[in-house]
Formats: structure tokens, C-alpha cells, sequence
């Protein structure tokens, strides 16, 4: 086992200083790279956040005193691995392993944890089908932004699950084409009965998921990209007596899904827009509804809606500019006093490489969290970083 982690050490370190690693394996048609970047982050939250060092919304102020909160860490450095061939016929085969840091530990002792991991299978046709762990289905586009949250609880759904997709890409002219993909993704709930299972995996079907894009070639040679996509699932609950002990079995089940609406528009060579706009029910493992999903006081699932935009400024190719609003606004009907009833952040950021590859990175983001009659909560962020890719 020792070995076995030298050998890696080995090959990381010759990725770190030699830049991007390639390597065929012997006797196979088999190709491996290895990519990613070591960054260090270091934020200022004025007023104290969830969860921690990310910030996805504000906590209601102690006694009308902020507590402000310093962060330093390099949990998000990565590592992946690109696996390519072997083909055959008008097939091609590729896979993709990426991990980072944020799977546990302590502060300064960082666990590992699976980011991405599948295997596709690409016909020459435009047919492609992946297994394994990737983004959602439904994510078109992802917001530009320093903090690791994404917007998280803030407006924008989702991020990575094991899932099985399937692909079809319709070409209609040079300039154009559709991409549809529609996937079974894994359920990912809570254990709301108390009965010790994942109610998510309680449910008979696993999500369904989709995505149905337009992809046009502008003149400025760069692709826009209009979709509409969502999600449909369920969580199934158990009866439960006093002591946690399951009664009967498969009684009540709480519907999640969404639908949305996502456009990236490139404006000139330099200039962009793009954004998110989703309505959806029971988002709290997709990160909306700002982290919550059924009211078990109401026995009914947490309606939301919200999204996000930005703009994006890029003058050179070292000098890079973003800035955006985003929204998560969950129906007040279907919460309790004291729930979160709207999180809203104005956000700009920019970056610039000092190197091919090092790049330094700056953000400014204000959040405001409403809470159901109670007062807002609102804080200033922020955060600072550097990321060394190879």
C-alpha cells in the first residue's frame, strides 16, 4: 500500500513540474492526462455565514452585534485524470476521475473526495452515453465567481450526482445544432420520518432529468447557447413510531422538480452575458429554496423560485471581469416564521495570469437573507485567491 502512494506522489510531482502529463500505457491504445491546479483561498465574511468558509446565506445577527469570520484555506485544490481510447468502429471510449478536498478533515488536514467520475461511450453519430458521477443534467451554464459556493442556496440548482445519460446532437447547419440529453439520476433526499433512511433511496424511481439546447455560432466565432431543461423526482416517507422504528412503510411521497431556463449570449469578442431562470419544489438537495425542501409542520413541499445573471468583461486574454445578481425566493405560504424567505447576492469579481499558469483572483459579493417576520440578515464578502494549474 505504501508503494502504491509513492508511485502516485511520483506521478503528481512530475505533473507539477513539468506541466500537463500524457502518458500512453504500454501495449494498450490506452492514453492518460493528468490535469488540475493547487489554490489557495483566503475571505472575510463581515457577518457570520452557511455553512462557514463558502458563505451560501447569512445568519440572523446576535443581540444586534455582527460576528465577523476570516477564512483561510486550499481545499479546493484538484487533481483529474482524463482517460482516452481504446476505440473501435465508429466508437469512442473516454473517462474522467477528479477529486479536491472537500470531503471532511479538519482545517488543516483536508479529506479527499470524488468530484466527477464516468465512463462515456461516443458514436460518430452525435449518440453518446455516460455513466458515472457528473454535473447535473440540467446545468447549462455555470456562474463565473471566486467563492467555491457557485451561488449555492443563492440561485443557482445544482451541482454533480451519479447518474446514467444519454446524448443526441442534431447538427443543422455549421453554425448550428441541438444537443438533447435526458439522464436517471440519483435521489439524494433527507430522512425526514426519522427512520434512518435516505428518503431520496426510499423512493421507488430515481430522478428523471433533461436538457434541450440550441447552440449558435455568432460572428464573432463564439457559441450562444439557449436551453431549457429540469428535473422530476420523489421522496418517499416511512411512518415511524416514537422510538424510530418504522411502522409501515412507503406512506406519504413529496414530489421535487424544476423547471428552467438558461442563455449564454456572447455580445462581442470581449463581452457576454449569461444566467439562469428556474421555478421549481423541494429544491433543498439542489440547492434551492435556500436549503430547505419540505415543511413537515405543513406536510408540503417548499416552493421556490429565483436564478441568476451576469456580465462578463474579458479585454485581454489575462485580464478577465465579471459581475452579477442572483436570487433564491422560496413561497412564503409554505414556510414557518423564522424560516428563510429570500437570499439575494450582487457580486463582481475579476482575474488576472500572472503566468500561463498562475492567476490571481478578487471578489467582492454583498448577501442579504430575509428571514419569515423577522429581520434581514446581510454581510460583505470578501475573498482573495490564487491557483496554480497544471
Amino acid at each position: 500500500m505504501k508503494m502504491k502512494w509513492i508511485a502516485l506522489a511520483l506521478v503528481f510531482g512530475c505533473a507539477l513540474s513539468a506541466g500537463a502529463v500524457e502518458v500512453t500505457v504500454k501495449d494498450t491504445d490506452i492514453r492518460l492526462q493528468i490535469y488540475g491546479y493547487i489554490r489557495a483561498d483566503l475571505s472575510y465574511d463581515a457577518q457570520s455565514t452557511v455553512p462557514g468558509e463558502l458563505g451560501f446565506y447569512v445568519l440572523p445577527e446576535v443581540d444586534g452585534e455582527k460576528s465577523g469570520k476570516t477564512h483561510f484555506t486550499a481545499r479546493e485544490t484538484r487533481f483529474g485524470l482524463n482517460l482516452f481510447g481504446p476505440d473501435f468502429d465508429h466508437w469512442k471510449t473516454s473517462g474522467k476521475i477528479e477529486m479536491d478536498f472537500y470531503g471532511g478533515g479538519t482545517d488543516m488536514a483536508y479529506t479527499p473526495r470524488i468530484r466527477i467520475g464516468y465512463i462515456d461511450l461516443a458514436h460518430s453519430s452525435g449518440f453518446s452515453f455516460r455513466a458515472g458521477q457528473d454535473w447535473e443534467t440540467f446545468i447549462e451554464v455555470i456562474p463565473r465567481i471566486v467563492n467555491f459556493s457557485y451561488l449555492a442556496d443563492a440561485g443557482a440548482l445544482g451541482l454533480r450526482r451519479p447518474q446514467a445519460r444519454v446524448t443526441q446532437e442534431i447538427k443543422i447547419s455549421d453554425a448550428t445544432k441541438v444537443v438533447a440529453k435526458a439522464a436517471l439520476a440519483r435521489t439524494v433526499g433527507q430522512d425526514l420520518d426519522g427512520g434512518g433512511f435516505d428518503d431520496g433511496a426510499n423512493a421507488e424511481w430515481p430522478t428523471a432529468q433533461f436538457n434541450l439546447a440550441l447552440h449558435q455560432k455568432l460572428w464573432m466565432e463564439k457559441t450562444a447557447r439557449l436551453a431549457v431543461s429540469g428535473h422530476y423526482g420523489q421522496e418517499t416517507i416511512d411512518a415511524v413510531d416514537e422510538d424510530g422504528k418504522v411502522v409501515k412503510t412507503k406512506v406519504e411521497d413529496f414530489d421535487t422538480w424544476s423547471i428552467q431556463g438558461s442563455l449564454f449570449l456572447p455580445l462581442t469578442k470581449c463581452l457576454a452575458v449569461q444566467g439562469n431562470l428556474w421555478a421549481g419544489e423541494n429544491l433543498d438537495v439542489y440547492y434551492g429554496g435556500i436549503g430547505q425542501g419540505v415543511n413537515m409542520d405543513l406536510a408540503t413541499g417548499i416552493a421556490a423560485k429565483g436564478g441568476w445573471a451576469q456580465v462578463l468583461w474579458d479585454p485581454t486574454e489575462k485580464l478577465c471581469f465579471a459581475a452579477g445578481y442572483s436570487m433564491d425566493d422560496p413561497d412564503d405560504e409554505d414556510l414557518n416564521a423564522g424560516m428563510r424567505s429570500k437570499n439575494e447576492v450582487i457580486l463582481v469579481n475579476g482575474s488576472y495570469k500572472l503566468t500561463k499558469a498562475v492567476t490571481m483572483m478578487a471578489e467582492y459579493s454583498h448577501f442579504k437573507t430575509g428571514y419569515l417576520e423577522g429581520e434581514d440578515a446581510e454581510s460583505d464578502r470578501v475573498q482573495l485567491a490564487m491557483r496554480y494549474m497544471f
